[in-house]
């Protein structure tokens, strides 16, 4: 429980940083940079079940100001989900207002494979390898068309 509320709370600081500096910065602030990453294997993708409800997510998250997005790529999977990974391919770019996102930013997404470690929860939430066409998971954020044009999943 205090887990959720570590993440909650985190969540909610971001936001209020970036309205309060986008207000007073008269609206000049640029989004924030992040990364999500669709790792596949076996035909499975891995996602994050949310702590904070809101349903089912890739790793990824915010670039560190001297990294690039890759490596913020690889640091973000290796963060929530235990595992190393070969980033593949770029899938594409997300920006403007989204479903589930209170915080502005400019996503790149990913494509990558897993070459090591051991799969783990985090902060975020329990991870696990999906069987998206079958199981038809209900995702936080608006993931489910790029999955489905860039792998062919059927979601």
């Amino acid at each position: 429980m205090l887990k959720k509320w570590a993440f909650l709370f985190l969540r909610l600081l971001v936001v209020l940083f970036q309205r309060v500096f986008y207000f007073l910065t008269l609206g000049q602030l640029p989004p924030f940079a992040t990364v999500s990453v669709v790792v596949r294997q076996n035909g499975r993708v891995l996602l994050i079940d949310r702590v904070d409800g809101k349903g089912w997510s890739l790793p990824g998250g915010f670039m560190r100001m001297h990294e690039t997005t890759i490596e913020a790529a690889k640091r973000e999977t290796r963060e929530e989900t235990g595992l190393e990974i070969e980033v593949t391919e770029l899938l594409g770019v997300l920006s403007g207002r989204r479903k589930g996102t209170a915080i502005r930013s400019v996503e790149v997404i990913y494509a990558a494979r897993p070459v090591a470690g051991e799969l783990k929860g985090s902060l975020e939430g329990e991870c696990r390898w999906v069987d998206i066409e079958k199981e038809q998971p209900d995702f936080a954020f608006d993931y489910k068309d790029l999955i489905w044009r860039r792998t062919g999943a059927k979601v």
